[in-house]
């Protein structure tokens, strides 16, 4: 029964080829400008306190019992991440420009408040200074249950309060178009992980390999974040998909208004159960996946916290790429006949070596290039400058986790 309840849920998300968009969540923490340490939630100069500010300038709250743990206002929603990542969540549109003036305004509207707080609000892949045990979860059930059931997996946790990411949703037509951009955004994940790679510092420590994000990810032991068989199975549509939420541990269940853990399954715990439509989605919501189906779409969550315009960059490159039907059919050939080997060892292997890491008879670099002249000519007219600060990581290497460290090495008086 769940299992069904989740396809229906996902079928729900169709939409015609003539009428896709694209959302956003861009990742941010709020750090002190004088040692760039993570801001508490609570305080006079809290978490909560700044989404105050926005409450007295025209957005809405948004509560969690007592605690203020968002703010909405048109297309643009804030949500707090369980480590207190500040996430703008825009709503899905056709236009690039909507998303681009939504977030500078969005920026803007901050500026003087962040200034008089003597703090920043930084779009970077990891918490520059604090560690993720140190940093508070935020009073939220979802963030409190998932920090709970993920205590002993050393690598969710830091993913789940220390990471902050640059999130695109998508839409899709149906089951098999689903499948196509999924095995395609699967296998090449790693390869946009190395392009916009943006953690020069995990825990505290410099970080000295290539793509932490990604580490995190394969380091990972939860199953609310192995999704099996992408590219090898017979078949990854809705089904498939269902099957993994139904099979991945239930992190809690609610008893006597109590929120208590369980050892079972979403499906052992909600089969026979009569469930809503948003209890349906809360089970999906649960789910920790790089590619991660919700009632919104198909959410990409295996790109670091980017720095505008390389956040819109990286939005118009996966537009440009994914939303074009020839170039997604071509991607699609592509890592359907990529070998087995490749596909086991490329991950690794950009850990280890990054935009020079091997790719086929190429490297890492030589497939982010082609991706690029792929994706910019399919944008429409008006859009193509936006890939533009690409150019300056695939032709001249300038990465932007070096880009960050100065930055940051800059803030700290080095």
């Amino acid at each position: 029964m769940l299992k069904e309840q989740i396809v229906e849920c996902l079928k729900k998300n169709e939409v015609i080829h003539e009428e896709f968009k694209v959302g956003v969540s861009f990742g941010h923490f709020l750090v002190s400008r004088e040692d760039l340490q993570a801001v508490p939630f609570e305080g006079e100069q809290g978490i909560e306190s700044l989404l105050e500010y926005l409450t007295r300038n025209g957005w809405e709250g948004l509560y969690e019992e007592e605690a203020l743990i968002g703010a909405q206002k048109a297309n643009a929603t804030v949500l707090l991440g369980a480590g207190g990542q500040v996430n703008l969540h825009i709503a899905k549109t056709a236009s690039l420009k909507t998303i681009d003036k939504t977030y500078l305004e969005f920026l803007q509207s901050l500026g003087s408040e962040l200034e008089a707080r003597n703090q920043l609000l930084l779009s970077i892949g990891y918490q520059p200074v604090s560690k993720a045990e140190e940093v508070e979860t935020v009073p939220m059930v979802k963030a409190q249950m998932l920090t709970d059931a993920l205590k002993n997996d050393a690598a969710a946790l830091q993913t789940l309060k220390g990471a902050a990411k640059t999130v695109v949703v998508l839409d899709y037509a149906h089951s098999d178009d689903l499948e196509k951009k999924y095995r395609v955004l699967y296998m090449l994940a790693p390869v946009f992980a190395a392009l916009l790679d943006n953690v020069p510092v995990l825990d505290g420590e410099a970080y000295d390999k290539f793509t932490a994000g990604l580490a995190l990810d394969e380091a990972m032991q939860t199953p609310l974040a192995k999704v099996e068989n992408v590219i090898s199975g017979h078949s990854f549509k809705y089904a498939q998909y269902a099957n993994f939420a139904a099979n991945a541990p239930a992190v809690a269940v609610e008893e006597n208004q109590k929120i208590i853990a369980t050892d079972k399954t979403n499906e052992e715990l909600y089969d026979n159960a009569d469930m809503t439509a948003d209890q349906v989605v809360g089970v999906l919501d649960m789910m920790m996946p790089e590619i991660k189906l919700t009632d919104k779409g198909m959410e990409l969550h295996f790109v670091d916290a980017l720095p505008y315009p390389l956040n819109m960059a990286y939005v118009a490159l996966i537009k440009g790429l994914i939303y074009n039907i020839d170039n997604l059919n071509a991607l699609y050939e592509f890592v359907i006949n990529l070998s087995k080997e490749l596909q086991d060892n490329l991950r690794q292997n950009i850990i280890a070596e990054g935009m020079e890491a091997k790719f086929n008879e190429g490297t890492v670099r030589e497939v982010a290039k082609d991706l690029y002249f792929m994706a910019t000519p399919q944008l429409p007219e008006e859009e193509q400058h936006y890939t533009q600060p690409l150019d300056a990581i695939i032709f001249k290497n300038i990465v932007p986790k070096d880009v960050t460290k100065r930055q940051l090495s800059k803030m700290q008086g080095k």
